[in-house]
């Protein structure tokens, strides 16, 4: 199965998508699933508000659209108890964007919603590539911290510190790369140093175009195996949709 891990709905400054313009995106690059996400805004301040587009999203279109959540630390125990409720209603991943959001990767402040991650089994994926506190060293020091969590480097430290990605994330098993933003020979030459079967594949659309991303790294994958964790069934799908899964078993 196909999924894309980095998809955004909604209306921002640079793009406006909704779940059916994202769907028929799909339908062109012969995606089945998407993770969606709410505009930088709403990571930012309006959490409540992404939380709902994205979770109407995916009511929307069930079979094909994969709900993420977001709560800002900063809003404290009001940002545990936002998450808490989106898990509930049928988030499946916890996004951090520590650039947008105001705070260090590292800062005790995100441990409470890195709880309610845990609780609901889901994986952390996190905006990397800014130097504000979400570079891929710092994603390496909360894996180590948080071995029961598994943790997606959103953009393999694209732009800033792509050539950080390996080496962070061959410090701790548990770290995933994810390839949007990331140019797809870069992406593979970071799969090339700590496997392909911790390789994801995302787009970054409607920044980018999910059609022509799709395009490129199958292309750029071509000469993988079809099957298997390290092939392509593996990498355009079939991990993320394991790490995601483990939120059935609740």
């Amino acid at each position: 199965m196909t999924v894309d891990a980095c998809c955004a709905v909604g209306v921002e400054r640079e793009y406006s998508l909704t779940a059916e313009g994202l769907v028929r995106e799909m339908d062109g690059a012969d995606v089945e699933l998407a993770v969606v996400s709410s505009p930088d805004r709403c990571l930012a301040v309006s959490n409540r508000e992404g939380n709902e587009l994205v979770l109407a999203a995916a009511r929307s279109f069930p079979d094909r659209l994969l709900p993420s959540c977001s709560a800002n630390p900063w809003y404290g125990q009001g940002a545990r108890e936002e998450l808490r409720r989106a898990f509930e209603h049928g988030a499946r991943m916890l996004v951090v964007a520590p650039s947008l959001q105001g705070f260090s990767l590292s800062d005790e402040l995100l441990d409470p919603l890195l709880l309610e991650a845990a609780s609901a089994r889901a994986p952390v994926y996190v905006h990397t590539g800014a130097p504000q506190g979400a570079t891929p060293f710092e994603v390496a020091l909360r894996a180590l911290r948080h071995p029961e969590l598994d943790w997606i480097m959103g953009h393999c430290g694209a732009t800033d510190f792509w050539n950080d990605a390996p080496q962070a994330a061959r410090l701790a098993p548990n770290i995933y790369l994810e390839s949007s933003l990331a140019r797809p020979f870069i992406f593979r030459s970071h799969c090339l140093a700590v496997g392909f079967e911790r390789g994801v594949m995302g787009s970054g659309a409607p920044l980018s175009s999910l059609r022509f991303e799709w395009a490129e790294m199958r292309t750029t994958l071509a000469d993988l195996p079809a099957r298997g964790p390290a092939g392509l069934e593996g990498v355009l799908g079939g991990t993320l949709l394991g790490l995601l899964r483990k939120g059935d078993a609740r």
